[in-house]
């Protein structure tokens, strides 16, 4: 698995994630789709989930991980097209909380959290969107920051959306370099923004 792929995962595992510390590919449910997002997508479904991403993506089933890879993550997605300084993926993780809370409360808990946890954070945009949780919307946010992994690592850009379902947190999170082609920048903005919680 791509190293830098693994470090997203990691770091979206253990610093945006709050509370304490598991599919399979095909076509179920009905999905918001944004205007934007291409024709030419498939949807990753599992019985907790769902969500859009592009057709020509690799697809890294849970089954695949290695055991480096942290096990609130769900699912990680991979631009099929190899970028030499860090290659565009989205993951989702789901984390159990220690209480109830709103989809919008756990988003704020989550951007208060990255704010101090990483390294050059500087938030650009948040948007306040629906998600499906249960059948019904509940509003959120949509976010879009820009951070580095480590101190020798370049400014990478993250846009997020979240979920809480039940004492469950939900984290849809892509990432791609600030160089990256600007259909990517749009696939991964638009997919992000499709995550269905069951």
């Amino acid at each position: 698995m791509n190293k830098k792929l693994l470090i997203t995962i990691l770091i979206s595992s253990t610093i945006l994630l709050s509370g304490c510390f598991g599919s399979e590919e095909g076509g179920g449910g009905t999905i918001p789709t944004p205007e934007n997002i291409s024709n030419d997508t498939k949807t990753y479904t599992s019985n907790e989930l769902s969500l859009q991403f592009p057709a020509s993506w690799d697809l890294i089933d849970p089954k695949d991980f290695s055991s480096a890879i942290p096990p609130e993550t769900e699912v990680a997605l991979r631009n099929n097209i190899k970028n030499d300084t860090y290659t565009a993926n989205i993951n989702i993780v789901k984390n159990p909380l220690q209480t109830d809370k709103t989809s919008l409360d756990y988003a704020k808990e989550v951007l208060n959290r990255q704010r101090t946890g990483m390294l050059d954070y500087k938030e650009t945009k948040r948007e306040i969107i629906n998600v499906i949780v249960g059948g019904q919307k509940h509003e959120t946010y949509y976010t879009e920051f820009e951070a580095r992994l480590n101190q020798t690592d370049p400014v990478i850009k993250f846009v997020q959306t979240y979920a809480v379902k039940d004492k469950a947190g939900f984290i849809a999170m892509g990432a791609y370099s600030l160089q990256e082609n600007t259909v990517v920048v749009e696939q991964v903005n638009s997919s992000v923004k499709t995550l269905n919680i069951n």
